[in-house]
């Protein structure tokens, strides 16, 4: 068996940089999206009986604009998403969009038409923008912040320049593009691995405020969230709240880029899980996991997912969040696998029936590395099983249902088959 599990398609890594779409195609209603797939093109309509044909526009009442190749990514788009709004492009006088009315159009009908259109969507573009220029208010920025909108996520983004671990340098408006890339792409990871919809959420919009520095943070915390932290804090998990992670780039517990990448991916799969509550799941006036967050009855399951996706990246942890022990105080040092291992020969391994009562808060650093072990295991042995034990989680039914019903493992089997699974998979050498 091998130790880690298959990679979803073309989903094995999220890089660094982003791939430039080969087209773009246009839609023009009044969502006016910058970017779509080639089956939703605009289609120009037809002119009106007997009016004349405009040569200048080939009798679509627009003309195409080239918009500035700074913006290239505003196009971006992968599979399942798209980049809806970006606020620098915006700004410029073209409102970033790839199109402009034809002035001189010989067709009235057209030209009425596509004024119309156009109206439409700057208007709509400027309401966008006025609602996410309040943040920058609430955070008294000394410079305009970038923002960003794609078909899940809303990015504040309000650090300079960031230089990724294959040293190539972005400027802000690349770099808040590069994480809205990033997150579209785990998240269609998360859900493809464990078989989870879009219709199984509470919310489907998830928000990311990131600055430099601590101050913005604090500013921006309470209000977005209702708490403050020291690097990260977040809410979700309700039908009447945004699912909104608000952080800084801490360099004292994460020095490099790449470590607030982990840091970043770590929060929001505790958000994920949360928004994960599909009231169809229910009968009428019944509810199950409230709130519905996994940290107070599947702390194991909480840290362990969390630590899993974190570890994708170079194989390293050095994320722990408001609920969690500080995970930076090492057990034994950052080779988890070696740590598990030793445990496992030595016998000195944590009860696991022991361990799956605790809450988040109540985990310590020795016993996150045994949780991220335990998820490590199952995922392993079944993905889709996964997104099975969080509905099961939800719906409040015990442990040893999750295993049984997701894995078919007993409390005792599970036990004897993850040190079975260890002793193989994490052996020095594998």
């Amino acid at each position: 068996m091998n130790r880690r599990p298959a990679a979803a398609p073309a989903l094995a890594r999220v890089t660094s940089g982003w791939c430039a779409p080969s087209r773009c195609t246009w839609r023009v209603l009044l969502v006016a999206l910058l970017a779509l797939p080639a089956a939703a093109q605009w289609q120009a309509p037809e002119p009106q009986p007997g009016e004349p044909l405009c040569g200048r526009c080939k009798t679509t009442g627009r003309l195409t604009v080239e918009v500035d190749s700074r913006y290239s990514v505003i196009h971006d788009h992968g599979e399942g998403w798209e980049v809806l709004y970006s606020s620098e492009p915006l700004e410029d006088a073209g409102h970033g969009l790839p199109w402009e009315p034809c002035a001189r159009c010989k067709t009235p009908s057209l030209r009425t038409l596509a004024e119309g259109d156009y109206a439409a969507a700057v208007a709509e573009r400027q309401a966008w923008l006025a609602e996410r220029r309040e943040v920058d208010q609430v955070v008294k920025a000394d410079k305009p912040l970038i923002h960003v909108e794609t078909t899940h996520f809303v990015i504040a983004w309000g650090i300079p320049k960031i230089k990724t671990e294959d040293k190539k340098s972005y400027r802000a408006f690349e770099a808040a593009h590069l994480y809205a890339r990033r997150l579209e792409q785990l998240y269609l990871e998360y859900k493809t691995r464990f078989g989870i919809q879009d219709s199984n959420n509470m919310v489907n919009k998830h928000y990311l405020y990131m600055f430099e520095k601590e101050k913005p943070f604090r500013l921006a915390g309470p209000r977005y969230t209702g708490l403050i932290g020291t690097s990260s804090v977040k809410r979700s998990g309700g039908v009447d709240q945004k699912s909104s992670l608000v952080s800084w780039w801490n360099k004292s517990e994460h020095p490099s880029e790449p470590d607030l990448w982990r840091h970043t991916a770590h929060n929001m799969i505790h958000l994920w899980t949360s928004v994960y509550y599909d009231l169809a799941w229910f009968q009428p006036g019944e509810f199950g996991l409230m709130p519905p967050w996994l940290n107070d009855k599947y702390g194991w399951l909480d840290v362990g997912l969390a630590h899993w996706f974190e570890r994708r990246y170079e194989g390293r942890t050095i994320t722990y969040c408001i609920r969690e022990q500080d995970t930076t105080q090492r057990w034994k040092g950052i080779d988890w696998e070696r740590n598990v291992y030793k445990a496992v020969v030595a016998e000195r391994t944590p009860s696991f029936s022991n361990l799956v009562t605790k809450p988040s808060q109540s985990i310590t650093p020795r016993e996150h590395q045994f949780c991220w072990s335990y998820v490590d295991f199952l995922l392993a042995r079944d993905e889709q099983g996964m997104g099975k034990a969080l509905m099961l989680a939800k719906t409040e039914h015990a442990t040893r249902d999750l295993l049984k019903q997701s894995w078919g493992l007993t409390m005792l089997s599970f036990e004897e088959a993850w040190a079975a699974w260890v002793l193989e998979n994490y052996a020095p050498g594998k």
